[in-house]
């Protein structure tokens, strides 16, 4: 057998490529901390899912331990299994509009520990429908409109993080995905306010 046909890369190679997927990074910024061979217990390695019909045979595959805290059961063609249920791939946002006749602002603010999970479930959905993390930093709408108002979107997923603004115009938004989004946003957002006055002002 020569290493091109050995199942230890092809095993390692499907856990880095779904740790890399989760954490929305690319594949060589994903350590590899352990790699060992072991003889799972049935079809399933282990780890069956609900309902799911397991044979009962040993199956030969490996033990995997990548960087932020993934581990992974793998056959020998390379099906793998997470063993971690939750991993270092911790959701924020901050959202921040202003603008307005008084230059009125309103923010929103929500991580993991907060968001109910039909709102992280979309948050994640917005951010694969606008492909936020390639987004320039600022987005246009058209000319844009006076006293009406800017907007500041800032999402950390994994390792990932990224700022992107824009701005209501006169349209056409160069990113409907990116203008729904914000729409989601306003929707959670407190009313905008008369920024505070500094002491001494």
């Amino acid at each position: 057998m020569d290493r091109a046909s050995h199942p230890a890369p092809v095993a390692l190679s499907a856990a880095i490529a779904d740790a890399a997927d989760h954490l929305r990074v690319p594949v060589d910024q994903i350590a590899v901390e352990y790699l060992e061979a072991r003889d799972w217990s049935d079809s399933c390695l282990g780890l069956p899912r609900e309902g799911e019909a397991c044979l009962d045979v040993v199956t030969p595959g490996y033990l995997v331990i990548l960087g932020d805290g993934f581990r992974y059961r793998t056959d020998l063609k390379g099906n793998v299994r997470r063993e971690t249920v939750q991993v270092d791939a911790e959701l924020r946002v901050d959202f921040r509009q202003a603008g307005g006749i008084g230059d009125w602002t309103s923010e929103y603010h929500a991580d993991d520990s907060s968001l109910p999970p039909e709102d992280a479930a979309r948050i994640r959905q917005f951010i694969d429908d606008t492909d936020f993390f390639h987004l320039p930093a600022r987005v246009g709408n058209g000319d844009p409109v006076p006293d009406l108002y800017s907007y500041t979107i800032f999402v950390a997923h994994g390792r990932r993080n990224h700022t992107v603004s824009t701005y209501d115009g006169g349209g056409p938004h160069e990113s409907p995905a990116l203008a729904e989004f914000i729409t989601w946003f306003k929707e959670r957002t407190p009313e905008p306010s008369p920024k505070p006055q500094q002491e001494g002002a």
